[in-house]
């Protein structure tokens, strides 16, 4: 349901950006700052946040989030309110790892501006947290009969499944945006007050009466998706599966992903994501064939190839996976995920030396990635590891 909500939200944000897009600073939606937000409030704005994080949104636009917010968006407050909704979310017993890679990579974007750092702090390490626990869920269900616990490599989070190329933000950024965020109740009094901006929206909705009730109505009854409606374009089945994707319900979004690429099988990221997909479901094989085809088509997409690598380490490919992540640093050698990656095969070849250089290379790049010390402290003998009957991952 609330996916749905947001996606509704986004649509009636593109039409108001539309609507108001050329009027500089006459119209301009802006922020009721005097009502303090609710846990709610913040949960609600911290998915749009995140919806957009996933669609493309890079640093500054983060930025402007939170500047637009004015005294609402206080650094401190949203901190407190992350530590509560972090709190929430590991004791509950649902698992929502798109969620969570989510988190991550905003962390990874706002820890760039120290206006916003505690923030994005906050969030990667909730996020890194729920992403764990999920992970380590994923091996006692998949992992063979003697695999140690916690070997299951931890591929790229933000990577897994891809949802940027064919969404209705077509990573678009406008550096000038006119659209501030808002609640309904808060648009609903700008309406009232603002009669010139009631008439435009009137008018481009096409409706005659010009009063804040009839215009949210519209609004709504306008841009709710239409049940039972089937997709039609590649682009409608790929975002109909990111949709599934989000409820984790893995097997409907396989099936959407493959109907937008019966009618588009060039399309690269559909590809990616079914890979992602099978991935999740414990069926390897055929996870790497979608990534091989999603290759052919984009050979030097290192995200793919770091998630192929994911599956290979699953079917216990160890020197098939190392040629994956060699590549991934090749381009990238600040991925620090490779490099633990590549350090957890390592140690399942036996060669520890090696891999005790990759985790500590990973933790030069990302000091705080928990799973890399974890495993470095062990193979030091600066912390036993855990007697759990099986041999050290």
């Amino acid at each position: 349901m609330q996916g749905l909500l947001r996606k509704l939200w986004r649509a009636i944000e593109n039409f108001l950006t539309r609507l108001l897009g050329g009027q500089g600073g006459k119209g301009r939606v802006e922020v009721i700052e005097s009502v303090p937000l609710t846990d709610t409030d913040y949960e609600f704005l911290y998915m749009q946040l995140l919806d957009g994080v996933a669609h493309g949104w890079h640093e500054g636009r983060i930025l402007r989030f939170f500047e637009k917010l004015g005294d609402r968006g206080r650094q401190k407050d949203w901190v407190e309110w992350l530590e509560r909704f972090g709190t929430r979310l590991q004791s509950s017993a649902s698992l929502n790892q798109l969620l969570a890679t989510r988190m991550i990579r905003l962390g990874e974007l706002a820890r760039a501006f120290p206006g916003i750092e505690r923030i994005g702090e906050a969030s990667y390490e909730i996020g890194y947290q729920l992403y764990t626990k999920e992970t380590a869920t994923l091996i006692w269900e998949y992992a063979g009969e003697d695999e140690a616990p916690g070997s299951y490599t931890v591929a790229t989070p933000e990577n897994l499944l891809y949802s940027g190329e064919t969404s209705d933000f077509n990573g678009n950024d406008s550096e000038n945006p006119q659209l501030e965020t808002l609640t309904l109740d808060e648009l609903f009094n700008r309406l009232q007050n603002d009669p010139t901006l009631a008439g435009q929206m009137a008018e481009q909705l096409g409706i005659e009466n010009k009063d804040a009730e009839s215009i949210i109505d519209s609004l709504i009854a306008q841009f709710s998706p239409q049940e039972g409606k089937t997709p039609e374009t590649a682009a409608d089945w790929f975002n109909q599966g990111l949709e599934q994707a989000n409820l984790g319900n893995w097997s409907n979004a396989i099936a959407d992903w493959e109907q937008a690429l019966k009618i588009d099988p060039q399309l690269a990221s559909a590809w990616h994501n079914r890979g992602g997909a099978l991935a999740m479901i414990g069926n390897y094989e055929e996870a790497l064939n979608s990534y091989d085809r999603a290759l052919e088509i984009t050979p030097n997409d290192h995200q793919v190839i770091n998630a192929r690598g994911s599956a290979l380490y699953g079917l216990q490919r160890w020197q098939e996976a190392l040629e994956c992540w060699q590549q991934v640093l090749e381009a990238d050698d600040n991925f620090y995920q490779a490099w633990y990656n590549r350090g957890s095969t390592l140690e399942n070849l036996g060669e520890t030396q090696a891999a005790i250089a990759c985790y500590q290379k990973a933790l030069g790049i990302a000091p705080d990635f928990e799973l890399a010390q974890t495993r470095l402290e062990a193979l030091l003998g600066q912390k036993p590891p855990e007697d759990d009957g099986n041999p050290p991952a």
